[in-house]
């Protein structure tokens, strides 16, 4: 065998062993044998939940699979799991079926921690862990029974915000924190007894940290063993508020007006609260100034009213044909809602085959959280005695505009109205004559 001949036998052997290495040390979907659609499932944690006088080098969750790398929904292990009292980024270890958590300086003594692990686990077919997990020892005494509950709501969206970041702040600056769920609600559980300081945050860049330009709101209370809070975030600047856009309605007789950001709810609207001037700083006469829901509330009105109007001019036809149409038209109603249902119900047994015939979930049924605060606003409706003018300018202000951080402006903004069409003579059809 020639030289040439051994170097390249000796190269590709090389890269069959490099292949064979790689292929083992790599963690795959597993092939062949009954398919799996279960989640993982925990089997042990250590310490074990509600263990005292421990101080554990690493808190350890053993499923009875190996489970992913990447959890659903997220770029690593570290951003789902959460380590209360708050001590900086958790350090996570994956190790298959098991992954180890710490913090980056290690336990305090006589301190109560809650480990929590977001939905999100999932082994290698992708079979996600949708329940919460959550670890609670004490490195000292005994764990005391105290709870802080509540929604946090978007208040400026008038909604509940989901995975809301939720701290309660001792008077130490030990700081205990929980993520809110899907629907804003929250539960923060183990903290001494004592007055506290509950701020939540919507963490946009999910850096646990409270960044200038994101909403949030804090709350003081006492616990002596458990309390129930809402907080309403907003973004708190001292820039106050600014003209957004203005909109003509009616004809030009109406213009909106679309601040930045909502004015404070008890905002009070007076006569000069809005001045429009032309050019030559003539102001015009204001008839109505309405805020958006009593705006709202006049076009709702005006709709029922033109409804009931038409509704008035209706004429029920009773003849022999629209009685036959409306049988035909309510027998093909019946027929499309049958068939609808034995498509659903056909769907329903194609899913439950998919899964083995087990059954779903118990659906939650909570209704969603309501705001008990007044909803705000950042539009105002200014009608006009006279309409503008077409093609011309003027100057509109807002006289002491406050905002939901408290800051006063009165802003102002140019408003040209468009010019009014030109109508060609030429292409006017003249009237027919009688």
């Amino acid at each position: 065998m020639s030289e040439a001949q051994r170097r390249g036998l000796f190269v590709f052997g090389a890269a069959v062993i490099a292949a064979v290495v790689a292929s083992c040390a790599s963690v795959t979907s597993p092939e062949g044998g009954p398919e799996d659609r279960d989640a993982p499932v925990v089997l042990r944690t250590t310490p074990s939940f509600g263990a005292v006088g421990v101080k554990p080098k690493n808190v350890v969750i053993q499923f009875d699979e190996v489970i992913s790398e990447t959890p659903r929904g997220a770029q690593e292990l570290r951003s789902i799991v959460f380590i209360s009292p708050k001590v900086g980024p958790p350090e996570v270890d994956w190790q298959r079926n098991k992954i180890s958590i710490r913090p980056r300086k290690g336990w305090k003594p006589n301190t109560v921690y809650s480990i929590t692990v977001s939905p999100g686990i999932a082994d290698l077919r992708n079979n996600q862990l949708d329940s919460t997990i959550r670890v609670v020892f004490s490195t000292g005494g005994e764990i005391p029974k105290t709870s802080i509950t509540g929604v946090v709501f978007d208040w400026v969206a008038g909604k509940p915000s989901p995975k809301a970041l939720v701290e309660a702040i001792a008077v130490d600056s030990t700081t205990y924190q929980v993520l809110a769920d899907s629907s804003g609600r929250y539960d923060l559980r183990y903290m001494p007894a004592g007055k506290y300081t509950v701020r939540a945050f919507a963490d946009r860049n999910n850096n646990r940290e409270l960044d200038p330009l994101e909403s949030w709101d804090t709350v003081g209370v006492t616990i002596t063993s458990t309390a129930n809070v809402e907080l309403y975030t907003f973004p708190h600047d001292t820039v106050g508020l600014r003209i957004s856009d203005m909109t003509l309605l009616d004809s030009g007789r109406v213009v909106k007006i679309t601040f930045d950001k909502p004015y404070a709810v008890d905002q009070q609207f007076t006569a000069g609260t809005i001045t429009i001037k032309t050019a030559d700083s003539t102001p015009l006469v204001i008839a109505k100034l309405e805020t958006a829901p009593a705006r709202a509330l006049l076009d709702s009105l005006q709709r029922k009213a033109k409804a009931d109007s038409v509704a008035a001019k209706v004429t029920v036809d009773t003849s022999a044909s629209a009685r036959a149409r409306a049988d035909s038209l309510q027998r093909r109603r019946r027929l499309d809602s049958l068939t609808i249902i034995e498509r659903t119900e056909r769907e329903a047994r194609r899913l439950a085959a998919l899964r083995g015939n087990r059954p779903l979930p118990p659906r939650d049924t909570t209704p969603p959280p309501r705001m008990k605060r007044p909803t705000v606003y950042s539009d105002l409706f200014v009608t006009l005695q006279q309409p503008l003018a077409a093609g011309a300018q003027f100057r509109l202000q807002a006289i002491g505009m406050r905002s939901l951080s408290g800051t006063v402006r009165s802003p102002a903004r140019t408003l040209i109205t468009p010019k009014a069409a030109k109508v060609d003579s030429s292409k006017l059809v003249p009237p027919k004559q009688p």
